[in-house]
């Protein structure tokens, strides 16, 4: 009986190191975001008014990935790239005639980020700018000779954000500005 219980007692110690060593591996380093770090996030939110009337509440979602290129001070400044979609819709009634109007928003651009992560376990944040080009897609129903247009227009905005990691690989993620939205929040993935 006691054999049974020595080896239970070893087995447990062995299998308590193992882990311990592993979650020690896998908890975020401080200062995730580091020159030489490669990240990819996807992240929703309210989307921008691009074009028309500022009426009505849209959702966007952006896919953006970046690379910590150039240490600069006690920072990272990054280059990567993005993409954005936003929709629109507003429906209203005038004099017994229903309108309805709708917008769609493509963006793709460069950004650039720098990032500071103040010397916190898992933490990374950062403010940048955004800088590419948009489509939009507009249509306007039930006004005589007016179905919509489309538009390609420069896309430029910014940006603060903060990405939280749980481990060295996945995180969460939100940022705030004129972007693709006004604010987003997502997941992060750190691939490098």
């Amino acid at each position: 009986m006691s054999r049974k219980i020595i080896v239970t007692g070893v087995l447990l110690a062995l299998f308590s190191l193992t882990i311990t060593k592993v979650n020690a591996q896998n908890s975020p380093p401080r200062n995730p975001f580091d020159e030489g770090s490669w990240v990819i996030a996807v992240a929703a939110g309210p989307g921008t008014h691009v074009f028309g009337n500022g009426a009505g509440f849209g959702p966007g979602i952006k896919v953006f990935f970046e690379n910590g290129t150039w240490k600069l001070g006690p920072g990272v400044l990054s280059i990567g790239g993005e993409f954005g979609f936003s929709f629109f819709s507003y429906h209203w009634v005038y004099s017994t005639v229903r309108y309805n109007e709708t917008w769609i928003n493509y963006m793709f651009g460069a950004r650039s980020a720098y990032h500071y992560g103040w010397d916190v376990k898992g933490l990374d944040t950062y403010a940048g700018i955004p800088l590419g080009i948009g489509f939009s897609a507009h249509t306007y129903d039930n006004y005589a000779g007016y179905r919509g247009h489309q538009g390609v227009y420069p896309y430029l905005g910014f940006f603060v954000g903060s990405s939280y990691f749980f481990n060295n690989h996945i995180g969460i993620n939100g940022e705030f500005g004129y972007n693709v939205t006004y604010a987003n929040l997502g997941v992060i993935f750190k691939i490098q």
